[in-house]
C-alpha cells in the first residue's frame, strides 16, 4: 500500500490528470486485470490514493513515475542547453 508522502510526491511529479495518464500508460504496457481488461480509473485511483493494495498497479505506477522523471530531466537539460549563454569567439 502506498504511503501518504509517496502519494503526495507522485502527484507532484506526474501532475494534473494523473489517472488518465496512468490509464494510457497501463494500456500501452498491456498491464491488465485478471480478466484481461484494462484497469478502471476508479480502481487505479483507489490504489494510487492508498485505499487498496495491488502490487501490480503499484509497480506500474512507480515505473510510470520513473519514465516521467526521465522525460522531465531530459526536457530540463535541453532547455538549459538552449538557454545557456554562448561563448564569444576569440579572434
Amino acid at each position: 500500500m502506498m504511503a501518504d508522502h509517496e502519494i503526495k510526491a507522485l502527484k507532484e511529479l506526474i501532475g494534473t490528470h494523473h489517472l488518465s495518464k496512468l490509464s494510457k500508460f497501463f494500456y500501452q504496457r498491456m498491464i491488465f486485470n485478471r480478466d484481461g481488461e484494462p484497469y478502471s480509473q476508479i480502481f487505479l485511483s483507489r490504489v494510487f490514493n492508498g485505499h487498496v493494495s495491488n502490487p501490480t498497479i503499484e509497480a506500474g505506477i512507480w515505473e510510470f513515475a520513473e519514465q516521467v522523471k526521465k522525460e522531465k530531466e531530459k526536457t530540463e537539460k535541453r532547455k538549459a542547453e538552449i538557454l545557456a549563454p554562448t561563448k564569444p569567439v576569440k579572434q
